[in-house]
């Protein structure tokens, strides 16, 4: 990565600067979003903006840059993704303020961030994973995609000293998510994940997975589901923006079904990789052309 945007400009990435007393800086008073790319076209991009959009609207951040000009944005990194396939984050903060105050002012200019990285889509047949089930300690609104992540990052410092690819959370015993992706697991050739209320953020990878399941036939269940459920399911697979779909062998030292991917699992991914975007052209498209 070479140049990447700031308040408007494109920046070289080595001279970016914000200032000390961002609002994001010092208090994590932000909102992200991260859209992946697939040969030049970015994928459920009306999806992640209206996410993008209900987080900014719920920590009162007003929206800096209408949806049609992040391809805009998009546009103008290119030259980052030779390939054609990268991931787009977004990084909007409340903006700069000084003195610094826990209660901002209302005339702040949110800064505005985004990077645009090469990415390797996913392929091949995946490797099941083992993932560490850790106690859910995070605030009660991680429906909001907020740039405040630390709860997210203890979890994963948890499982890599386990050994594990990632974190697995539960509140009193009722499965929530990952760090950084869902969970389902399947039961009777049945798809459950947990529901899209404040326990979690409902990955836009998630909502695509469920509408593939449904356009396929498979029978979809969204609600609160157990450990003892977990433990006693067939499959179980994780799913992110960039992992995709990526199943899971072993939670802590239980196995999960026969410990290999399992066959609901399997169509998933081949529906999943079926629906990305084909695009033979490498460099991404203007708006007019998507």
């Amino acid at each position: 990565m070479n140049k990447l945007w700031l308040n408007g400009h494109v920046v070289p990435a080595d001279q970016a600067k914000i200032s000390v007393f961002d609002r994001g800086f010092l208090f994590g008073d932000g909102i992200y979003e991260v859209v992946p790319i697939y040969a030049g076209q970015p994928f459920l991009f009306d999806e992640h903006m209206a996410r993008l959009e209900r987080s900014l609207h719920a920590v009162s951040i007003p929206m800096p840059i209408p949806r049609a000009e992040w391809l805009q944005v998009i546009d103008a990194l290119s030259d980052n993704i030779p390939e054609g396939s990268g991931v787009l984050y977004i990084h909007i903060t409340r903006g700069e303020e000084f003195p610094r105050s826990h209660l901002p002012a209302n005339d702040l200019t949110p800064t505005v961030f985004a990077t645009l990285s090469p990415f390797t889509p996913p392929s091949g047949e995946p490797t099941p994973v083992r993932v560490s089930l850790l106690e859910d300690n995070r605030w009660l609104r991680c429906d909001i995609k907020s740039i405040s992540l630390l709860g997210n990052i203890m979890g994963k410092l948890a499982a890599a000293q386990d050994g594990t690819a990632e974190p697995l959370m539960h509140r009193a015993g009722r499965i929530t998510e990952g760090a950084t992706c869902n969970y389902f697991i399947v039961k009777n050739n049945t798809l459950i994940t947990a529901p899209a209320d404040t326990l979690i953020l409902a990955g836009i990878t998630r909502d695509w997975i469920l509408t593939l399941a449904r356009d396929n036939g498979i029978s979809v269940e969204e609600r609160a589901f157990s450990i003892a459920e977990l433990y006693d399911a067939d499959e179980c697979f994780l799913a992110s923006s960039t992992r995709e779909i990526l199943p899971v062998a072993m939670v802590s030292e239980q196995t999960i079904g026969s410990g290999e991917t399992g066959p609901i699992t399997q169509q998933l991914i081949q529906y999943f990789r079926q629906s990305r975007p084909q695009a033979t052209h490498p460099k991404v498209v203007h708006e007019n052309q998507i």
